[in-house]
């Protein structure tokens, strides 16, 4: 059937519609318009996959330069697993190589530690968890958290990170200096906790001095008077 055929057999209303589409003149293939159309659409596409690559690959330096360096150590390993050595030397090679990632990984924990996000403190205090055996900077950069940090989550985080080292004295008369100062009852609350789970008893002073302030929330009167009675019972 031919096109004239065709549309001659149309309703009224679709014949007009017809003519109508009819009139409407074609885009040629290398029209201004579509390339415009066609760049703006790999533009999109662009766009969405270095939004994917910036979402995989962390943006903060000192988290890539671990996970380069990480890389690194994987390489060496690998390695050195593929080159025959005696069994004493591949224990000290590993040793090294387990003392080389325990440092970059407080390298890692100080740098966030210091930034100005409250979130990236908060991971700074997390990286600190995976650190075996820390440093006196580790430890100091923690109770300077404690002491200092603006945001009280994040000092909640680092008395959580203090606990695995409160066999520690630096541990314990930082913890409770913040006790004597903290003004947050969350937070002294928490340190509270902390100083009954230690067995401090140089903390019972600060405690009774908590109880007996009637300016301090109430909240933090009553669990510093527990904390007092779970030392007599003990």
């Amino acid at each position: 059937m031919h096109d004239e055929d065709f549309r001659n057999e149309l309703p009224d209303d679709l014949r007009s519609l017809w003519e109508k589409l009819d009139s409407i003149p074609e885009e040629s293939a290398n029209s201004p318009d579509m390339k415009i159309r066609f760049n703006a659409i790999v533009d999109a596409y662009q766009e969405k996959i270095d939004g994917s690559r910036r979402a995989w690959w962390p943006l903060q330096p000192a988290v890539q330069f671990f996970v380069a360096a990480l890389l690194l150590i994987g390489g060496v390993i690998i390695g050195r697993s593929l080159a025959p050595s005696p069994p004493q030397q591949q224990s000290a090679d590993v040793n090294q190589l387990r003392r080389e990632v325990g440092d970059l990984r407080e390298i890692v924990a100080l740098s966030l530690m210091q930034q100005e996000s409250a979130t990236e403190r908060l991971r700074g205090v997390s990286w600190s968890n995976q650190i075996d055996q820390p440093d006196g900077k580790v430890l100091s950069a923690l109770l300077d958290t404690l002491m200092h940090d603006p945001n009280v989550n994040v000092r909640l985080a680092s008395i959580d990170a203090l606990r695995r080292f409160g066999e520690r004295q630096v541990v314990r008369n930082g913890a409770l200096q913040a006790l004597s100062q903290q003004e947050s009852p969350l937070v002294q609350v928490a340190l509270i906790d902390f100083m009954v789970e230690l067995r401090e008893k140089e903390s019972i002073r600060t405690l009774q001095k908590l109880a007996d302030d009637d300016r301090i929330d109430e909240t933090v009167r009553k669990r510093a008077a527990l904390g007092i009675q779970d030392f007599q019972q003990r």
